[in-house]
């Protein structure tokens, strides 16, 4: 009788956790639009859940071009590391966003 109790006891805490840790893991996704430009970015998922750490890379990169990078028409300024390109971070919120990149040769002449 007391081995049965233990293991009652052993198994309700077991479902406990696993129902807590479900219940954390159930997050709504959310899509990304990188604007028709999905390709120039690495690492880059269509979906991720609300308050997961997003990170890509755009390495689509010219040396006599500027770029400005956007979340959701805010701008934000990335990291820059020569092996990945422009590295771009933000916490996915609650809704679905659009990163979008601007890019302006500045070899032109603007007389």
């Amino acid at each position: 009788m007391k081995y049965f109790f233990i293991i009652l006891t052993i198994a309700a805490v077991l479902t406990g956790s696993i129902l807590l840790f479900n219940s954390c893991n159930n997050a709504k996704a959310y899509t990304v639009d990188y604007c028709g430009d999905k390709d120039s970015y690495e690492n880059a998922k269509d979906k991720y859940k609300a308050g997961e750490k997003v990170e890509v890379y755009y390495y689509m990169i010219a040396t006599d071009t500027d770029y400005s990078f956007y979340l959701d028409d805010e701008r934000i300024n990335p990291d820059y590391e020569e092996s990945k390109g422009y590295i771009i971070r933000f916490t996915m919120p609650e809704h679905n966003v659009k990163l979008r990149c601007e890019s302006k040769n500045s070899m032109l002449y603007n007389g």
